[in-house]
């Protein structure tokens, strides 16, 4: 059915009603006595009549969001008895894996389960029991880029973005699968135009996805008039945050409070317009993004029927791909690659923008070496799970999009501002040009460093590389770690000591 779907051009739509179908197709073609193994959602309330002789509960095929939105529902009794082990956290809502033998509801036409285990399982599989319906990379595309309309990079910026990001397995940084798109400007007509975009997309995605303080839902089940408050039942850590009022645009970081620490440690997908006063290089928003953007003209956007049909199918892609690659470590022979191109694309900036880029570089600034580094290593892991691959002409994209967000950030900071960050930066540097190169060529490595050290058999090797006397190298070496701008938390390995 599918491969005759896409022959005619279109796609089959995911929706409740299937899914329903297709779970009261299978349980009816059991006979009373048969194994079943089965996964749902458990509702706890006891079915209509139910007897004495166990607990009865409800398992329902339909996830709390679409359960509440079905125009068709179906359910499976559960009799459970001393019997059956248990090793769920039991609560309504709850996604879990049942194993038993099928029979009939005593009243009723409903089926029922004599359960044999009853077990936690996994929300994403939810959405991967239906990955043959995942869509293409050409399809996603098609489908956002009729959607969102702006500048090329900052439309893919957005796609990239809902794929959350691999974890950097090795980080100094204890990061979760979390991105961060932010987009900067002064003017509100600007900032609210993509806070309204990115806020539809959200408005799409089923409850379960967003993250959010109360993760409560009522409903009522008129069929077999019973209500539910129903727990999340998503344990897989993926979420999405957009600003829920325009108010909080102009916040430090824009979000709530009780946020701020899922912001922190990336533990979900931010999308965060921010109306500034005054552009600062250490806005501590633009230092944690992956994709800081600043924007000089309006996004547009336009409500999508086949985007809003086809969710379903974009939320499998999403679980399908980050399934498939759910970690990057740095001794990854494409990380290296990824380290080797990043060194140069610095040195290449520092070589167009001297000391306004070396400024920027600095401890908590916009352009923090380790820091931004492991940014684009997120950047990299989103479009290689949009991609389906991580290659050479990926790496190229994510220094693409650097440029273009470096680029923004030189030409928008105010004169002043720059100024007073190169002085900071002056300040900090020994006056010695030998030893101010040195340090530089530290900063080169330790931007692609994974857990922010490197060894001193790195850099002297650099420093060689670099046109340093043996002897002279080793020097400066010492010397930059007397003076204070380098010290060895381990044996063997050094790091810089900068200010703030």
């Amino acid at each position: 059915m599918f491969k005759l779907l896409r022959f005619a051009g279109r796609r089959e739509k995911l929706t409740p009603a299937k899914r329903v179908r297709d779970f009261q197709s299978r349980i009816e073609c059991l006979k009373n006595g048969e194994p079943v193994e089965v996964q749902g959602f458990l509702l706890l309330r006891q079915p209509p009549h139910a007897p004495k002789d166990a607990l009865y509960y409800i398992l329902s095929p339909l996830s709390p969001y679409e359960l509440k939105k079905a125009g068709l529902r179906t359910y499976l009794v559960l009799k459970i008895t001393e019997k059956s082990p248990i090793k769920a956290k039991f609560k309504s809502g709850e996604y879990v894996k049942v194993r038993g033998i099928i029979d009939s509801y005593p009243y009723g036409n409903l089926r029922m389960v004599h359960v044999e285990s009853l077990e936690g399982a996994d929300y994403s599989n939810y959405w991967l029991e239906y990955e043959d319906m995942a869509l293409s990379k050409r399809e996603l595309e098609d489908l956002f880029m009729k959607t969102i309309y702006a500048n090329y990079d900052l439309e893919k910026s957005i796609i990239y973005s809902l794929f959350a990001s691999p974890i950097i397995v090795g980080a100094k940084k204890s990061w979760g699968e979390g991105i961060t798109f932010s987009v900067f400007k002064d003017q509100p007509k600007v900032i609210l135009s993509v806070w309204e975009a990115v806020r539809y997309l959200l408005s799409l995605f089923p409850g379960e996805l967003h993250l959010k303080r109360d993760i409560k839902e009522a409903f009522i089940e008129p069929e077999l008039d019973l209500d539910f408050v129903l727990f999340d039942p998503n344990n897989t850590g993926l979420r999405y945050y957009v600003p829920h009022s325009r108010k909080i645009l102009s916040k430090e970081i824009p979000a709530p409070n009780w946020a701020i620490k899922h912001f922190k440690n990336k533990n979900a997908v931010f999308l965060t317009p921010k109306k500034y006063s005054l552009l600062s290089p250490d806005d501590p928003l633009a230092y944690s993004s992956e994709t800081p953007f600043i924007l000089n003209e309006p996004v547009g956007y336009e409500r999508n029927r086949e985007l809003e049909e086809l969710i379903p199918n974009v939320i499998i892609t999403i679980f399908k791909e980050r399934e498939r690659m759910a970690s990057l470590s740095a001794g990854d022979e494409v990380m290296q690659k990824f380290r080797d191109r990043f060194e140069r694309w610095i040195m290449r900036n520092r070589h167009e923008y001297g000391e306004k880029f070396d400024a920027l570089r600095l401890k908590g600034m916009v352009f923090e070496t380790n820091t931004r580094y492991l940014l684009s290593a997120h950047i990299l892991g989103s479009i290689g799970r949009f991609e389906g691959k991580i290659d050479t002409g990926i790496i190229h994209d994510v220094l693409v999009i650097n440029q273009e967000i470096l680029d923004l950030w030189m030409n928008e900071l105010p004169e002043k501002v720059i100024l007073e960050a190169v002085e900071t930066y002056e300040r900090y540097i020994s006056g010695d040009k030998r030893a101010n190169t040195a340090l530089s060529i530290f900063m080169d490595l330790e931007a692609t460093s994974i857990d922010g050290t490197v060894t001193r058999e790195e850099f002297y090797r650099a420093l060689l590389e670099y046109g340093f006397k043996e002897a002279y190298a080793k020097e400066v070496m010492e010397r930059l770690i007397a003076e204070g701008h380098l010290y060895e938390p381990f044996v063997g390995k050094l790091k810089m000591i900068k200010p703030g």
